[in-house]
């Protein structure tokens, strides 16, 4: 699948992402737009990357049409901001709720799932569960990257509204491993109608 980058996420050192104690996920641009981890940002900062955003968008139209934008889910609402300027820009129709994050009950069932099947030790079952239990709700960057085929980590909506069909763009505010994403896109292709997937995110490396 095809991944744009609107602004390149640049990697910490090998020692730097080592260090417990780094902040922002190795992103501090975007925790700081979320307030995370005590990081915050100025309003000065925020118009300048609003209008370089604008500005690459228009230059991405020219390359990027579409005809449905689906938003990846997020408690923040950079990615739905994101999909409707996306949306705007590559003349698609903007979809709301086509996905739904995996619950930690559900998170849950596929770590016993991995354990019955013998995927994973006794002990890796018991340091994915004291991971799953420090949070509030599942999140797949809780999860190492080695043990996170074993989890989905999001679902299709019952009842989606909106025609999903033609080229479709996933919408996302951050690049990371791009199991989520790419979990999206198998999703979507299996649509009726759907030609085309491909993903446009605010931030990574790629």
């Amino acid at each position: 699948m095809q991944v744009t980058s609107i602004f390149t996420r640049l990697k910490a050192s090998a020692k730097s992402r080592r260090d417990r104690n780094q902040v922002g996920d190795n992103c501090h641009m975007l925790y700081a737009l979320k307030k995370k981890d005590g990081l915050v940002t100025n309003l000065a900062s925020v118009r300048l990357l609003t209008e370089s955003g604008r500005q690459i968008l228009d230059l991405l139209a020219k390359q990027i049409q579409a005809d449905s934008i689906i938003y990846m889910p997020s408690g923040y609402s950079l990615s739905r901001i994101l999909g409707k300027r996306c949306a705007k820009a590559f003349g698609g129709v903007l979809i709301d709720g086509v996905f739904r994050k995996t619950t930690k009950l559900e998170a849950y069932a596929m770590l016993t799932r991995a354990d019955r099947n013998g995927d994973i030790s006794t002990s890796e079952k018991k340091t994915l569960d004291f991971r799953l239990k420090k949070s509030d709700v599942f999140s797949l960057k809780d999860i190492p990257v080695d043990y996170r085929h074993h989890f989905t980590p999001l679902h299709l909506n019952q009842g989606i509204h909106g025609n999903i069909r033609g080229k479709v763009v996933l919408v996302d505010d951050l690049l990371a491993t791009g199991q989520t994403l790419r979990v999206a896109a198998d999703l979507i292709r299996n649509m009726p109608g759907v030609s085309a997937v491909e993903a446009v995110c605010l931030f990574s490396d790629v």
